[in-house]
């Protein structure tokens, strides 16, 4: 029995439940207070395997404003987590704190590093060295050229003049900045500055690259770049945590998204996982030459395939769990009808986080 319940903890940590979580399933379960602390601390050490940070119990007020409240979820070494909130919900506070450039006043953000935790609290400066930090306004000096910022950066972690050298070259090639090397940073667009910006952060290889909503103000084939950007410096084995408000870009970006809501994270998973939580329905969008649809909703509310119907301007929309079964019977009822348009889709992340934030 241990083991069983052993295995099915460790399912719902890789799901992205954090350990006060569990504790509250095991309470609910039946256990004591006093049995789930000792089990927990029994077994929660085998689920740390792939966790490179632990965000566990934040909060943080500012003067009466209580921005965040027992803020709990873990980071995977190498995943890409995005992390989606409405304005002023925290998130930039969120980063601050996991960066060690504010201190929370509950809670910590664990570092594991070589077997040990270093706490962002007790231990920041080393936290800090592991951690690179690219904020929503530029850290460059914009009287200085690409490289002059990027040398100005590395003296500050000690590189030898061979080392700064080589390592200027290698960030002015990743970001691909290389060409503007001797620009003048305040003349450069904005999707270059951030490219900028994103070197700065990365020249001490940190295992963890901090983004707050890189792509801001960027045009949209600026953002594609810089997504693109983003995902090649993931590919190098670096961890990334970013807040941003594309969140169909979020979507296809990140391995796992946490909705930041209410001061504590609302809900973490995948995007099919978020989906899933709110609506395992796809919709069928339909729209025919005659535009009559009457006879089709008739047959279609006999049938338990369908979830519901509605129609949106000229098209039917039909919601069901299973499409693949729909389907055939679609076509087979609209074989004398001229189909102008007919697509399948899920929710996206973007419905998924207004109806989050609805409830």
């Amino acid at each position: 029995m241990d083991e069983i319940l052993q295995e099915h903890i460790k399912l719902n940590a890789e799901r992205g439940m954090t350990r006060k979580e569990i504790q509250e399933l095991l309470l609910k379960s039946g256990w004591t207070a006093k049995q789930v602390n000792k089990y927990i601390e029994k077994t929660f050490k085998h689920l740390e395997t792939g966790v490179l940070v632990r965000i566990h119990g934040i909060a943080k007020k500012f003067a009466e404003n209580q921005v965040l409240e027992d803020v709990n979820f873990d980071v995977r070494a190498g995943e890409i987590l995005g992390l989606i909130g409405m304005s002023g919900s925290g998130k930039t506070t969120l980063l601050n704190i996991l960066v060690g450039f504010i201190k929370p006043d509950r809670g910590d953000v664990l570092l594991a590093l070589n077997k040990t935790n270093h706490s962002v609290v007790t231990d920041p400066d080393t936290v800090k060295k592991h951690m690179g930090f690219s904020t929503q306004t530029p850290s460059f000096h914009p009287k200085l050229t690409i490289r002059e910022n990027i040398e100005h950066f590395a003296t500050l972690y000690g590189f030898t003049e061979a080392q700064l050298n080589k390592k200027c070259n290698s960030l002015l090639e990743l970001v691909g900045l290389t060409y503007a090397r001797d620009i003048e940073a305040s003349k450069l667009s904005g999707g270059m500055q951030k490219r900028l910006d994103i070197a700065c952060a990365l020249i001490h290889d940190p295992q963890i690259l901090i983004l707050d909503e890189p792509t801001a103000d960027l045009d949209p084939v600026m953002r594609k770049q810089l997504w693109q950007l983003i995902k090649e410096i993931n590919n190098k084995g670096t961890t990334i945590i970013l807040a941003s408000h594309f969140l169909a870009e979020i979507e296809l970006l990140c391995h796992r998204i946490a909705i930041l809501q209410n001061k504590k994270i609302l809900e973490l998973g995948t995007a099919k996982e978020l989906r899933d939580l709110y609506s395992k329905n796809y919709e069928i969008y339909i729209q025919t030459a005659t535009k009559d649809y009457r006879e089709l909703i008739e047959l279609l509310k006999q049938n338990e395939l369908v979830v519901n119907i509605k129609k949106d301007d000229d098209e039917l929309v039909i919601q069901t769990t299973q499409p693949q079964k729909l389907l055939p019977i679609l076509a087979k009822q609209l074989a004398n009808e001229q189909i102008q348009t007919l697509h399948i889709t899920r929710p996206t992340l973007g419905n998924v986080f207004e109806k989050a934030v609805s409830l």
